[in-house]
């Protein structure tokens, strides 16, 4: 009776491991166990690596159009033991070093036709026994005296634009008048409020002396 449902379930598993999500269109997914997949991209004129299972266990990518592999394209394949890269165009540029500090740091069985083809120099020559001075495009671009001298330019030029429009601010204020407006009505209030002040002096004092 529990026949019919395992099948389905084994099934459902299958086209899961073979579906487009899990295993890339150009390529092949076999499975080795029920955790491990074998897949085949060889010979689809690939120039970038696609999106692998996680399953992967052996990887074949040879006669492609490979010429360098992306950082990070082989990080989530915890379970790869064997890697054929050859008969792909690989530029052994200063893109390379993923590819050679992941295969120092993985834990491979089998890794076949990892070699340069490009530049000429290297052509021939495994991946895995370059060194740092035969890739000499990675050295650092180093900063000529003139990249010094075009930033304090720039620097020097803010800040006499800086000072230029401090000095047209303190201009510009000085040269602000106020003016202060009065008017008759004004004038004829304090001459009226005077002669009262005073006539109330008078009154006071000649209290002063009645007294």
């Amino acid at each position: 009776m529990l026949i019919g449902p395992n099948l389905i379930l084994l099934g459902i598993w299958l086209l899961t491991v073979a579906d487009g999500s899990e295993c890339p269109v150009q390529c092949k997914c076999i499975n080795l166990t029920q955790n491990t997949l074998r897949v085949d991209c060889s010979s689809q004129n690939l120039k970038d690596i696609p999106s692998l299972p996680r399953e992967t266990e052996e990887l074949y990518l040879q006669d492609n159009l490979l010429t360098v592999i992306t950082a990070g394209a082989f990080d989530k394949l915890i379970n790869l033991k064997k890697l054929n890269l050859s008969s792909n165009p690989l530029h052994c540029d200063c893109k390379i070093w993923y590819l050679i500090m992941w295969l120092s740091d993985g834990n491979m069985d089998g890794v076949s036709g990892i070699k340069c083809v490009y530049p000429s120099p290297l052509y021939g020559k495994a991946v895995s026994q370059l060194t740092g001075n035969e890739i000499t495009s990675c050295s650092r671009r180093t900063r000529l005296c003139s990249d010094f001298l075009f930033n304090d330019a720039f620097l020097y030029a803010l800040l006499f634009l800086l000072f230029f429009l401090m000095i047209l601010c303190l201009k510009t204020f000085r040269m602000i008048k106020f003016e202060i407006n009065v008017s008759d009505n004004d004038i004829e209030l304090r001459t009226y409020r005077a002669p009262k002040v005073r006539f109330l002096k008078r009154r006071s004092v000649s209290y002063l002396k009645a007294s």
